[in-house]
């Protein structure tokens, strides 16, 4: 198979699924951490001059990587940088829309610039951004679901209309990622996402960008199209931590699998390319909550259902009302026999 050169905007998921590919692909560009946002948005002029003294004011966690794609935020060179060198391919998705926006404001030079908050960005503006090349800056943090409807669909048509002048519609891959609701642990069993940062997460995916995806498909028909099987496990052990968007083995083989079938000329593959996997990925799936409920039976057996929830720490996370509810779900005897002891804890 002849090397395709790809270029990813999108989350981490776009990329790694290419971490088995072997020499089938390479890449030319790759964008993270940026929302349609702060992608399109306006530089700020008297940044650019300063911005020359950045590469030794400014210590970038990971090197050059992080380096470039925070640059290319502040700079908002992106789109410049992907129009002198960029691959055949499109890979692109919408997650990294779910990041608030940052506002950086001088109200005294009348300049607004508006970044994307991510982790990355989050950490060296702690560091550093706020000591030097922001020191006189006011940050307001603006949560995705303020922007109306109307906002969005004008953002996603703005950003077609710029990437369709460097790819071809039909080099356009759109991968539509969504968060897992559940993530296996190393020994094989079955937890939800329950804390309360990856709780918004995953709402807000399913609020937002299920709507990002629309906007983007209703503009751009000629582009393929990625649908994800239900039954998605998140992974404890992943290389890059516990979170709803790094997922088990197979959730990027079945992408790679897709990918193969677009760039080798056979898009027509997908459909059954998704049905196998959608038997694969509930496959995985029951296996887990079957492993998981004898687990629970077999220690419910030894020593009651209040002390086997003690051992998931989703459970110890949360409130008294709450870890209540849970027993009297489970366990209506249990929490009535205990209901005077939990009220005066």
């Amino acid at each position: 198979m002849e090397e395709k050169k790809i270029t990813v905007i999108g989350s981490c998921v776009c990329r790694d699924l290419f971490e088995n590919a072997g020499d089938d692909f390479s890449f030319h560009t790759d964008f993270r951490f940026f929302s349609p946002i702060s992608m399109l948005a306006e530089p700020v002029d008297f940044l650019k001059a300063e911005n020359q003294h950045f590469l030794k004011d400014v210590k970038v966690v990971n090197g050059n990587w992080y380096r470039k794609n925070i640059l290319n935020d502040i700079n908002k060179t992106s789109f410049t940088a992907l129009e002198e060198r960029h691959g055949e391919y499109l890979v692109l998705d919408f997650a990294e829309s779910r990041i608030s926006i940052a506002e950086l404001s001088w109200p005294e030079r009348n300049k607004k610039l508006l970044l994307s908050y991510s982790v990355s960005f989050r950490e060296h503006y702690n560091a550093s951004f706020k000591k030097n090349i922001f020191k006189d800056a006011k940050l307001v943090l603006h949560n995705p679901l303020e922007y109306t409807d109307e906002q969005w669909r004008q953002t996603i048509q703005d950003f077609y209309k710029k990437i369709t002048k460097i790819f071809d519609e039909e080099k356009i891959i759109l991968i539509k990622n969504m968060p897992a609701e559940h993530y296996v642990d190393a020994n094989g069993y079955l937890h939800p996402y329950s804390s309360k940062d990856h709780f918004e997460s995953i709402l807000l995916c399913k609020l937002l960008i299920s709507k990002l995806n629309n906007y983007f498909l209703e503009v751009c028909k000629g582009c393929k199209v990625i649908e994800i099987p239900p039954h998605a496990i998140g992974m404890q052990m992943h290389k890059w931590g516990n979170h709803p968007f790094h997922f088990t083995n197979i959730y990027y083989d079945y992408l790679l699998k897709c990918v193969r079938s677009i760039t080798s000329g056979h898009p027509n593959n997908l459909e059954s390319v998704y049905e196998e996997y959608s038997n694969a990925f509930k496959d995985e799936y029951d296996s887990c909550v079957i492993k998981t409920a004898t687990r629970m039976k077999a220690v419910q057996n030894n020593y009651g259902i209040e002390e086997l929830l003690k051992e998931y720490e989703d459970y110890n996370h949360l409130g008294k009302k709450q870890k209540a509810l849970i027993l009297f779900a489970l366990d209506k005897k249990h929490f009535f026999r205990n209901f005077n002891k939990m009220r005066k804890e």
